[in-house]
């Protein structure tokens, strides 16, 4: 008989794995507001408990202490995560279906709003470091080129921090939005740390309108937890809490919403204190880990021409240099020092620091690299990562998608015009969306990450057998 999901929960908790991936609460057991959360604490909506989607009691003054917390003006919780967040803001912020403006690094979550609530979507694509295999950052310029280019834009996208932590100029994009006209929402659900401590700052507080965090990716809360946040007077907040409670359970989770109110409060009286403490052992593991030889861990203190700013709770660790590829370092150190990271690209792997971090779990996964890099060769292969450019479009997605469609196998493919979304996961960023013409260089780069044992994803799930496109023989 299988195990039931419980029984595998336990028996990882209670094993000796170190969890250098999202959650952020670690499983530290000093946030003790998490540890009774369970069968016996679960209710709905009684009376004397408040409704999270209709708050007057406890519920409204959550939100009020959480803008005050993140510099917002509004803060709705939400227990649908950052994906709930980002729908119910893309459909407030644009209530006539206006065009939008999306960094193509987004999650996938933006681009499945922009489908249901967007007219049109235009692309900017970030600078991208070859050096580190990584997207960097959107500039202010980019956004001015595209709102000049195309008027009718009344919503700009961006991801900020990004999944590997790298922070784009908000306060000068905001600038230039608010000049043109458009709204700003800032998908922030890797950096609700932010703004604490010695930490870089915060979107809410550089300008951006609408700004979704998750919660429990960096801090102490439970999966699924986020904020909504909204400054000025762009977007009206009686519409962005009516969206809220759409895509939010008619039943929200009290176990859930306790987790988010006891993640706030501890913001509010130790946030500081506890990210200073964090980031001091960051910055003790990056100096110890320079004394690596084959693999390299991109310090965030060193500048890259293609990053604004980078946040240090994202350590990424390249073997670009070393006879290893990231699937490989990912898999050695979980079998060999039990230490589980968040994910595995082609030539890096990355793991995710949270508050529950300690100095020790630090120190132990330099120990376990040290150990890994001792006996690393240099690479004899060569390097297969390329920056990603935008594929030509035939039409947008939304025409794609209602388009019939035929599944072609993969090296057919060239020529076609893809009717699905292609991504890697983690992170969930699409490489190549429905209406884009898939060309030989974006196959080259499918070869390549499968070959170093990334594994690609798609909407129907038939990659990299095959990739649904649309069907040639029926006319555009």
């Amino acid at each position: 008989m299988e195990k039931r999901l419980v029984d595998m929960l336990r028996g990882y908790t209670c094993s000796d794995s170190l969890p250098m991936h999202m959650p952020g609460h670690k499983r530290n057991p000093k946030f003790d507001w998490l540890v009774p959360l369970g069968e016996a604490l679960d209710i709905t909506e009684i009376y004397g408990f408040d409704d999270l989607n209709d708050p007057e009691g406890i519920f409204q003054n959550l939100g009020l202490l959480a803008a005050d917390a993140c510099g917002s003006e509004l803060a709705i919780p939400m227990v649908n995560g950052s994906t709930g967040g980002i729908l119910a803001a893309v459909k407030a912020a644009l209530p006539h279906r206006e065009a939008m403006l999306i960094a193509r690094n987004c999650h996938k979550a933006v681009y499945n709003a922009g489908e249901l609530f967007a007219d049109d979507i235009e692309f900017a694509m970030p600078a991208f470091s070859d050096r580190w295999g990584i997207c960097g950052s959107i500039t202010p310029e980019q956004v001015k080129n595209a709102l000049e280019e195309h008027g009718d834009i009344k919503l700009v996208a961006i991801t900020s921090p990004t999944y590997e932590g790298i922070i784009s100029d908000i306060g000068a994009i905001s600038e230039v939005c608010h000049r043109y006209g458009a709204v700003l929402l800032v998908d922030q659900a890797h950096g609700a740390h932010l703004g604490f401590g010695g930490f870089p700052e915060r979107a809410t507080k550089l300008g951006a309108d609408i700004v979704v965090e998750s919660l429990h990716k960096t801090l102490p809360s439970l999966t699924q937890t986020a904020l909504l946040h909204l400054s000025g007077n762009l977007v009206d907040p009686s519409e962005l809490k009516r969206c809220a409670a759409i895509f939010q359970s008619s039943s929200p989770s009290y176990l859930l919403s306790a987790s988010v109110d006891g993640c706030v409060r501890f913001l509010t009286e130790h946030g500081d204190a506890e990210a200073d403490s964090w980031l001091k052992n960051l910055r003790d593991f990056y100096k110890a880990a320079e004394s690596l030889t084959r693999l390299k861990v991109m310090n965030p203190e060193e500048p890259d021409a293609a990053f604004f700013k980078h946040d240090p709770s994202k350590i990424l660790i390249s073997c670009a240099d070393a006879d290893i590829s990231g699937p490989e370092l990912m898999e050695r150190l979980r079998d060999e020092f039990k230490i589980e990271l968040e994910m595995a690209s082609a030539e890096y792997v990355l793991a995710m620091t949270g508050m529950g971090d300690t100095k020790e779990s630090l120190r132990r996964l330099f120990t376990a690299l040290t150990s890994i890099d001792r006996g690393l060769k240099p690479s004899s292969r060569v390097r297969g990562v390329f920056s990603l450019c935008l594929p030509e479009r035939d039409m947008p997605i939304n025409e794609a998608l209602i388009k019939d469609k035929i599944d072609v196998p993969m090296s057919a493919a060239a020529g076609r015009t893809a009717g699905e979304y292609v991504w890697t996961y983690p992170p969930g960023i699409p490489m190549i969306v429905p209406g884009e013409k898939v060309d030989e260089r974006m196959l080259q780069l499918f070869s390549n990450l499968r070959c170093d044992g990334v594994i690609l994803r798609s909407t129907s799930g038939k990659v990299p057998q095959f990739l649904r496109c649309l069907d040639n023989s029926k006319s555009f």
